[in-house]
């Protein structure tokens, strides 16, 4: 057992492995009292030392962390979902399957067998919790053990090898919107979107055709469409075939805005924009509509990610940072040219709003973030340069506060949790997992998410590290 001696497998990113309890955190502050539930997030742990010295922070195995959080304690759980590639690999005690998506790469004793991850998020609708990557079918969880339960296919109704990270809950109506690319895992055009009921029913299925073979890692929705922005990180199979990898950044092709309306048949309206400039969508924060113009709110990039993935064009060069921006379409006027506005001038990923008002016009935005006046950047790791701060964005005011997490510390993903009985929107806190490097050990922070620079309302002391993570949510139990 010894694990590759590059960006992905050694300090502060090394496989951590453990599936672990910890009962009654330390904490420092006071958890609010009215906090009920489960922080579940998602991570990409390998199991066991890849079978390629190169391989990606992507290809890692599904770990999930929890802190259930009650009567103002809080307690660990750590656990592995039991994929069939997880399995597999144990019983052999030793790496099986091959390179990120890449199935001829596999050893031959587990050709054809299911090589998901389950690493990326998670989502809770129907009573259900799902571990989602998005070159596989959801894996179900119990919620409160994290015992794995198995695929899920929503009763057979889900026939796509594959399945969203980011599927969309509408808070109006409780339906979950989702889709699935590369459905039947060989690189094409297909898209299959997929509508689920509020019970966790599969209803029906689109099917929709985009301009190219790409990634297709978010989506947008809005009251009345689903919407789509298919950027030029292309799969050419011929290339995956030959072991290159799955996915290179080819700017030479154009970004398209897809949008389809939620109403059944909806596919044969489908219509196709050329989006402003030549960008790619790294993840979403809402898309709303007002007087006939449809609002995409994002973090785009000039490039792709290329601290995963090469541009073919031009090999030598360096991931750019995304910026958050406001895509706005006439809806009637199919001529019109798609308007850009910059929302505000902070580099910063992994965006969060109150999703209680998604779907609708909101002005809080919080995300992931740099600030050099705070404390200085941390050094480039294997998903590209740390955060060290959180920044929320209130678009009624244009003002920009920050939560600086400290020296050698980086904060992931805020999650908005809600207060409960509160209406207003951003009345809450955010969740953040804060890794404290020089200590080689992880927090949680709660924070007053209108009140960032204001500090921590709680931090939750791990004992431990725990792996650095993509998503997690707020389940409520109360």
């Amino acid at each position: 057992m010894k694990f590759p001696e590059t960006l992905v497998f050694q300090g502060y990113a090394a496989p951590v492995r453990a599936e672990l309890d910890v009962a009654d955190l330390e904490v420092i502050g006071e958890i609010p009292a009215e906090l009920d539930g489960y922080f579940v997030r998602n991570s990409a742990d390998h199991a066991y030392p890849p079978m390629f010295e190169n391989d990606l922070f992507l290809n890692g195995d599904g770990m999930i962390h929890q802190v259930r959080i009650k009567n103002g304690r809080a307690h660990l759980k750590t656990r592995y979902v039991q994929t069939e590639k997880v399995v597999l690999e144990r019983q052999a005690g030793r790496a099986l399957f091959g390179a990120y998506r890449n199935m001829y790469t596999d050893s031959p004793e587990v050709v054809g067998r299911n090589r998901n991850t389950a690493n990326t998020s998670l989502v809770w609708h129907g009573g259900k919790l799902l571990a989602l990557k998005e070159a596989a079918r959801p894996v179900e969880l119990d919620p409160e053990t994290l015992a794995t339960i198995g695929p899920h296919d929503f009763g057979g109704k889900l026939t796509s090898d594959t399945f969203t990270a980011h599927p969309k809950l509408d808070p109006a109506t409780g339906e979950m919107i989702a889709f699935g690319y590369f459905t039947r895992t060989v690189a094409d055009t297909i898209i299959e979107v997929f509508f689920v009921a509020p019970d966790g029913s599969l209803t029906r299925t689109e099917t929709i055709v985009a301009p190219y073979p790409s990634m297709v890692h978010d989506c947008l929705l809005s009251k009345n469409y689903v919407i789509f922005v298919i950027c030029p990180m292309i799969c050419d199979w011929e290339r995956v075939q030959a072991g290159e990898p799955f996915f290179h950044w080819d700017d030479r092709y154009s970004t398209w805005i897809g949008i389809m309306p939620r109403e059944a048949g909806s596919a044969a309206q489908m219509q196709w924009i050329k989006a402003p400039r030549t960008a790619m969508q790294t993840h979403s924060f809402n898309a709303w509509e007002e007087g006939g113009l449809l609002h995409l709110d994002q973090f785009l990039t000039e490039t792709g990610w290329l601290s995963q993935f090469p541009d073919i064009n031009n090999p030598a060069a360096i991931e750019k940072p995304p910026f958050a921006f406001r895509w706005t379409i006439d809806l009637g006027d199919a001529d019109a040219p798609v308007k850009e506005q910059q929302l505000f001038p902070q580099i910063g990923e992994m965006p969060m709003i109150d999703l209680r008002f998604a779907t609708s016009k909101t002005d809080h935005f919080w995300f992931g973030t740099n600030n050099p006046k705070l404390g200085p950047m941390l050094p480039w790791g294997p998903k590209g340069p740390p955060f060290t701060c959180l920044g929320h964005f209130d678009a009624r005011t244009g003002a920009i506060e920050f939560y600086y997490a400290g020296p050698d510390s980086s904060p992931e993903e805020p999650c908005f949790i809600p207060r409960p009985g509160g209406t207003g929107e951003g009345d809450g806190w955010l969740a953040s997992v804060v890794g404290r490097r020089a200590e080689n050990r992880t927090d949680l922070v709660l924070l007053d998410a209108r009140n960032l620079s204001a500090g921590p309302v709680a931090v939750i002391k791990m004992p431990v590290r725990i792996h650095e993570g993509f998503h997690g949510i707020w389940v409520n139990t109360a």
